[in-house]
């Protein structure tokens, strides 16, 4: 049986496929805070990184507004590992944060379920599975909801035949 059986998603994180060359779409699963001169950040709000378009919950902050901690609720797009992402804070200074790992966040202890909204010619998606193995899958429909649990989504990947696919299906959700 299932470890988690879940029949509802509570949360989606929109992942973005603007990325045009190489093999990841460079989603930033996980940051470490390099500097925290940003003030003025507040609790329950969001924040966008200067580049790579990162989004950030702030779940809380210090005296002046400085953040302590926080959630990514959207992974952006064109990260490395390690990627530089700033964040202007509102009242002064900048925080900024160092991308230690590729892939969709808070998908440590279990994958995230798919959503996809457009298709291109083939609906090709690849994704590297819960279990760590590049899986391509072909035929996806638009409007579809795939019950496999993924820790990423890939531009390409490579099969046993070593052909190269290439991701060409766009609006996709990550569901948990």
């Amino acid at each position: 049986m299932q470890a988690e059986p879940r029949i509802f998603a509570h949360d989606a994180i929109p992942l973005n496929f603007s990325v045009a060359a190489g093999a990841s779409f460079g989603f930033a699963k996980t940051i470490e805070r390099a500097t925290n001169t940003g003030t003025g950040f507040v609790a329950g709000n969001t924040y966008t990184s200067v580049a790579n378009s990162v989004e950030l919950l702030v779940i809380s902050v210090d005296s002046e507004g400085r953040m302590t901690e926080w959630k990514i609720i959207n992974p952006g797009t064109a990260n490395t590992v390690p990627s530089v992402l700033t964040f202007n804070g509102p009242t002064a200074g900048t925080t900024t944060f160092n991308v230690i790992e590729l892939g969709i966040p808070s998908t440590d202890e279990r994958g995230a379920c798919i959503y996809v909204g457009k298709t291109g010619a083939n609906g090709t998606l690849v994704v590297k599975m819960e279990s760590g193995q590049i899986r391509t899958f072909t035929g996806v429909a638009a409007g579809s909801f795939l019950p496999i649990l993924v820790s990423n989504v890939l531009r390409q990947g490579t099969d046993a035949t070593g052909a190269t696919t290439t991701t060409d299906v766009d609006d996709v959700l990550a569901l948990f």
